[in-house]
């Protein structure tokens, strides 16, 4: 017998649609928000008896660098059962005119975005209005992760949208 969990979550995966509602001037691209998921995923979730939740979990790794893991999970409230996926986001050094309590937001939001996208199966580099026309179908050309920022060299927008940062993040905005 299937566990009754992971069908209901397999119907929200086929039922779930998260425009991308928000638009990032600096970088000319569109983008989904965490809150954005969280506001379509609810309904679908209450109405399969499933208690949805994000926790987060700060982690120094041994280069220094401070991330925030996400666990984004659903719980069937009749039985307990729970599913679960994380996301992972890296703090900036510094971001200009954020304070430290913004900078850990800003890397709380986008992990627990990834770890939405991650339990949902929502796929930032298949969507049709990922990229805008500034994104080269050939290279070489330099794009920056949106999450930390981290420079990669791409020969083709395929292998951009195939890439996956250091982060876990998979969207990328070309700088050069």
């Amino acid at each position: 017998m299937a566990n009754a969990i992971l069908e209901s979550l397999l119907e929200i995966q086929q039922t779930l649609k998260v425009e991308k509602g928000q638009y990032n001037a600096f970088g000319k691209y569109k983008y989904r928000s965490k809150e954005d998921i969280l506001e379509a995923a609810k309904p679908l979730c209450y109405q399969k008896g499933l208690l949805l939740t994000c926790d987060d979990d700060i982690v120094k790794v041994d280069d220094g660098w401070v991330y925030v893991k996400t666990t984004a999970s659903l719980t069937d409230v009749e039985t307990g059962d729970k599913v679960s996926a994380t996301g992972w986001a890296r703090e900036p050094e510094d971001k200009k005119g954020m304070d430290e309590s913004q900078i850990t937001g800003t890397a709380s939001s986008y992990a627990g975005k990834r770890a939405l996208g991650n339990l949902f199966s929502i796929d930032d580099t298949k969507d049709s209005d990922g990229y805008d026309n500034s994104v080269p179908q050939s290279g070489p050309f330099i794009a920056a992760c949106t999450a930390c920022g981290t420079q990669w060299q791409f020969q083709n927008r395929e292998q951009m949208e195939q890439c996956s940062c250091s982060c876990g993040c998979r969207t990328f905005r070309v700088v050069q």
